[in-house]
Formats: structure tokens, sequence, C-alpha cells
């Protein structure tokens, strides 16, 4: 049997699986399905292996079997971590948590039914409780060739996928123009981080719709990071939108062409169409309407964290940083659900420190109105991500 990445699945496991759910749905257990690989999950499943949730089965719903961390994937395109020091084990980790894993991509949910509908046999697998935290793909939607020729930021699988056409091309092309649309502290970062590994071999512009790069930060991080690039000879155009991709350069929104070998795509991304088609409350952007006990507003057996998650009357910005910290409060309300005790909600500090990389042996910090830029941040920085990654070694059951 092949499934939809084109891998070979051992018909032995998924009837094994399929037996597994046969079996155990019964009065003494119930179901928790975690939908997605994404930072708040691979923490649960990892507490969940210290302290498991008491008569529930846990199955974790994935389409890739190793999953990226986010902090430390522009190091390993500027070379400074490999790709299985930023790489969770999904299959090890569910091991280790006591949880199945089923390698499959979802493609809804039956909300009357509680199924999850998934490219798998059997097609439908029945919940008393579901957690959702996927993560998107780029929104390149209503820009012409954009799908064709641009390399999205997300899911990781293709940036990785573009990236290495990219260092393919630089050994046989003296040098590539490069466009990043997105000024975010993704684009930023992942700018300052292909630049770092091409060095003279690249000649990079990003391209952000906003009037200014960093969204949401304080003016001084904002300017720390023009600097930067400035120093780095990248070029930065601001107020413009892509309009069109083409094989060989991108159209803005007032007719001028910039050319382009690659194109990466760092805008903001786009939830799954499927949430919105199953019939959960979405903001309109596509993301789940959550409470802040991390509830969906319209149905409580379902949770959501996140980027996928939209707390209702609370803006947070999408990023790692808060789906590591919706973890804590996400495992202490799914136990708290299945006990039938009362739900906390994630509260929301007013600032919160951001580290970017610069590949150059420094970072900039941000915390609310503070921000600097040296190698000290940096290695905080390292510190923290090696750290976060070390839960998920060297476990055993």
């Amino acid at each position: 049997m092949i499934n939809q990445h084109g891998q070979n699945r051992n018909p032995e496991e998924v009837q094994a699986i399929a037996n597994s759910f046969n079996s155990s749905n019964n009065a003494s257990f119930r179901e928790l399905i975690l939908i997605g690989p994404g930072h708040a999950h691979v923490l649960l499943l990892r507490k969940f292996g210290d302290n498991p949730l008491g008569n529930v089965h846990v199955t974790l719903i994935s389409d890739v079997e190793h999953a990226a961390y986010s902090g430390m994937l522009p190091g390993h395109i500027s070379g400074i971590y490999t790709r299985d020091e930023m790489m969770i084990d999904l299959r090890r980790l569910c091991h280790f948590a006591g949880a199945r894993f089923i390698h499959s991509e979802a493609r809804g949910i039956d909300l009357k039914r509680k199924q999850i509908l998934v490219d798998f046999n059997p097609p439908t697998l029945t919940a008393d409780a579901v957690s959702i935290n996927v993560g998107g793909t780029s929104c390149v939607a209503g820009v012409a060739g954009a799908e064709a020729w641009a390399i999205p930021s997300k899911p990781v699988p293709e940036l990785l996928s573009g990236w290495a056409r990219v260092e393919a091309a630089a050994h046989s092309k003296q040098s590539l123009r490069i466009v990043v649309v997105g000024g975010g502290a993704g684009g930023v970062e992942l700018a300052l981080a292909m630049h770092s590994r091409l060095g003279d071999n690249g000649a990079f512009t990003v391209i952000h719709a906003g009037s200014h790069l960093l969204p949401g930060y304080h003016p001084r991080t904002r300017r720390i990071a023009a600097e930067v690039l400035g120093i780095r000879k990248v070029s930065v155009i601001t107020d413009r939108r892509v309009v069109e991709v083409m094989p060989d350069s991108v159209r803005l929104d007032t007719g001028k062409t910039i050319a382009a070998d690659f194109v990466f795509w760092a805008a903001q991304a786009a939830p799954p169409a499927w949430l919105a088609e199953s019939g959960l409350e979405t903001t309109i952007e596509g993301f789940v309407r959550v409470t802040p006990t991390l509830q969906t507003i319209s149905h409580h057996w379902i949770f959501a964290a996140g980027d996928v998650a939209a707390i209702e009357n609370r803006r947070l910005p999408k990023s790692g940083v808060f789906a590591v910290r919706m973890a804590k409060p996400l495992e202490r309300n799914l136990r708290a659900y299945f006990a039938g005790a009362p739900l906390g909600a994630y509260k929301t500090q007013r600032h919160s420190l951001s580290l970017i990389g610069t590949a150059d042996g420094r970072a900039i910090a941000s915390y609310g109105p503070l921000a600097g830029h040296s190698a000290l941040f940096w290695r905080l920085k390292d510190w923290i991500d090696r750290r976060f990654m070390k839960q998920f070694t060297g476990l055993t059951r």
C-alpha cells in the first residue's frame, strides 16, 4: 500500500492499528486523537510519556514521520544545525508516550459522529476528544504563477526541497537572484540564513506588503533588523505586493518586475481548508476560534493550539514561542476534561522574548520596547533551542 506521499506502508502495520481501534472501543477506555505534530502536541506527548493519561488511548495523526523544530530551521539552512538535530522522530515519541502513530493527512471531522476522516484504513477514527495542532501552508491564493513557481516556507518539507534545489543551482551558476516574499520575522530570518550560506553567490531581495518589516515588533527591533539587512546588502521593498510569479521574475502591483531565479513565499500561512469545511467556527482567515480554555467555541470536545488557534478577544502572533507555551495549559485541560474537572484559562503574557537569528553568530533580542543585537543573544537562542530538542533524544520505554 502506498500513501499520499508515495511512501510504502506496511500492511501489517495498517492492520495492527485497525485492530487496536476495534478492540479498544469499549466503555473502560476513551479515545483522544491529536491531529498534527505541532510544538504543543510533541510536548504533550512527551508529558504523557512521563505521566500517562489514565484510561485514555492517545493517537497522533501526522502527514510526516519527523517534525521539524521551527526554532532551528533557519540555523539548519545556514549550516549551523544538521537535519537530524532539528527533527523530532514522531514514531519514537509516540512509542515513548504509549500512543498510536498514524502516518496520514487528516481530511476533515464529522462533527455529528465525532469521527476524523483520514487517508488510511479504516478511513474514519472515532474520538471522545480531539486536539488540533496542525501547521498551515503558505497562502498564495490569487497570485498568478505562485503555486507553480514560488517555494513555500510552509510546510517545511517543501521549503527544504526548494532549498536543496537552490544549493544545487549554486554549484553551477555564478550568482543566484533570490526573492523572499514576506517581511515578518520568518521572512527576515530566512533571507539572512540563505544569505549566510550562499554569500556572494546570491543577491537577495525581501518584498513586504506592509509599510515596514517585522509587523508587531517595536520600532527599535525593526531598526536593528533593517540595519542588519542593509549591512548584508539584502535589498528591501516595502508597501508593495507581488501579484505574479514567473519563471525568472516577480511582478509587483506597480507593474515593475524584479528578476528572480528562485522565489520563497514567507508571507502569512493559511490554515487547512478542511477546518472550516468541517463546520468548525473559524475566523475569516480560517483559523479555529477557541475559548481561553483552548476548546473550540462550537464543540467543547475539540481543542486547538498553536498557529491554527484563534483565542477569542486576544491577538497572538503566529509564533512557535506561543505554541510551546500552550502545551502546559493544553495538557492540564485535557486531563481535566477526561476527569470531569473544571478547565483553566490559558493566560498570555503582555510581552514575550523573541530571538531572531541573523546567521552571523548573533541574534536580535526583542522584549516589548527593549531590543538588542549581539553574540550573547545568539548563545541564549542556541541554548534554548538545544534544550528544547534534548527532551526528544534518547527516548526509551
